[in-house]
């Protein structure tokens, strides 16, 4: 059986629709499904993304319906696919395929967690194409033949999966919850550390601050030395900077090296979300010929008064980050500013260098224990997911 037999004869097989960026308008009531609401056997439910009704209509889009089976036609990973849970107006995107299956001897969970399974996916491999971003055509996809048993013996399997599953989903939100509880230990540990020594301006404890460029590059993320790479905002995070997440730099322009990174600068998104604006690191290890982003501000502190790990600690202590939201501008969540005047004017305690040390050992002292335990909550989160892959080859190989 394919996938058009599957469906036939009063199901869908179908891709999504084309909806560019000018068809789309904030103020539509039809809301477009993407790439980042497909989870591996979940609706992530992310997206907000709207057209009009009357946009959808010209465009003779497909409406989705509660049951729907949505599969990503492009990674990560590529292949997965979901139970559509809403009711309501919504289209979705060409790179998801739509099954609907209107059978009553085929329950669409079953054939769900069969696509989410390792024997799918590898047979997925055979028919992907693309070079540097693999994908599966819906053509391609109908390729694929598989068996589907009666229905009673789909209904034992569901039920077998979705039971192991729970208990699955139960030790994750243990382990995710270890996660936020480290997380606010980590701020406490900040925060006691912090707060004796003469008050002086971030403008005062800095040499220079600039924002980066931020050409059309390629997407394709480079490690090596020699090739010029731009960073993309994901790779500042709350103290820990990831030179990995970068775009390459077409050899058709010429990089601009006043904006390479070095280690010992401190880098702040200062546009985006408003959880993402005023996220600060330091720049421990990096690559050569790798350049900051117009959306990133990279701040050179004077080290006679501060040390760039000193100041790092400081702007991500609770205390300094509320004073940073303070400088958010913008009225929209979804888009705001970092105003420089105001980030500079922030007061911020500067003790002698030789204590400034000891503050940064007591911290490091109390964090690698947290680091040493979320190395094994993240393990454990890894294992998680291997775990609920081992579960769903084992269903479809006749093992539950």
């Amino acid at each position: 059986m394919n996938f058009s037999e599957l469906v036939a004869p009063n199901g869908l097989f179908s891709d999504g629709d084309w909806i560019e960026k000018k068809d789309q308008d904030e103020n539509g009531t039809v809301r477009l499904i993407q790439l980042a609401d497909i989870g591996a056997c979940f609706f992530k439910d992310k997206s907000a993304k709207f057209v009009t009704e009357a946009k959808a209509k010209e465009l003779n889009c497909t409406y989705l319906q509660k049951g729907d089976i949505l599969i990503a036609r492009l990674p990560d990973p590529l292949g997965r696919a979901c139970i559509f849970p809403l009711d309501g107006k919504y289209i979705t995107a060409v790179d998801v395929a739509i099954v609907r299956i209107s059978r009553s001897d085929i329950n669409p969970k079953y054939v769900m967690y069969m696509i989410n399974s390792p024997g799918f996916r590898n047979d997925i491999k055979h028919y992907e194409s693309g070079t540097t971003r693999k994908r599966i055509s819906r053509k391609n996809l109908d390729k694929i033949q598989f068996n589907i048993p009666p229905l009673p013996e789909q209904e034992h399997i569901i039920s077998r999966i979705e039971e192991l599953f729970s208990q699955l989903d139960a030790s994750v939100a243990e382990l995710k919850t270890a996660k936020e509880r480290l997380k606010v230990y980590r701020q406490a540990v900040l925060n006691s550390c912090l707060g004796d020594g003469t008050l002086r301006s971030i403008g005062e404890c800095i040499k220079s601050m600039g924002q980066g460029w931020s050409p059309k590059c390629e997407r394709i993320s480079i490690e090596d030395d020699d090739s010029w790479a731009v960073i993309t905002t994901t790779a500042i995070q709350p103290m820990n900077f990831s030179f990995k997440e970068n775009k390459k730099l077409p050899d058709s322009l010429e990089p601009r090296v006043k904006h390479e990174l070095k280690v010992g600068d401190l880098l702040i998104t200062r546009a985006g979300p408003r959880s993402r604006c005023g996220v600060c690191c330091m720049v421990k290890q990096t690559k050569k010929r790798l350049l900051n982003c117009d959306k990133v501000y990279c701040l050179k502190v004077n080290d006679l008064i501060v040390l760039p790990e000193y100041m790092e600690a400081v702007l991500n202590a609770p205390n300094f980050q509320r004073e940073i939201a303070f400088c958010k501008t913008g009225g929209n969540d979804s888009g705001v500013n970092l105003t420089q005047s105001r980030f500079l004017s922030i007061e911020v305690p500067t003790p002698s260098l030789d204590i400034q040390k000891m503050i940064l050992a007591k911290i490091d002292a109390n964090l690698s224990v947290c680091d040493s335990i979320e190395k094994t909550v993240d393990t454990a989160l890894q294992q998680a997911e291997a775990l609920r892959q081992s579960i769903l080859k084992k269903a479809f190989e006749g093992g539950l």
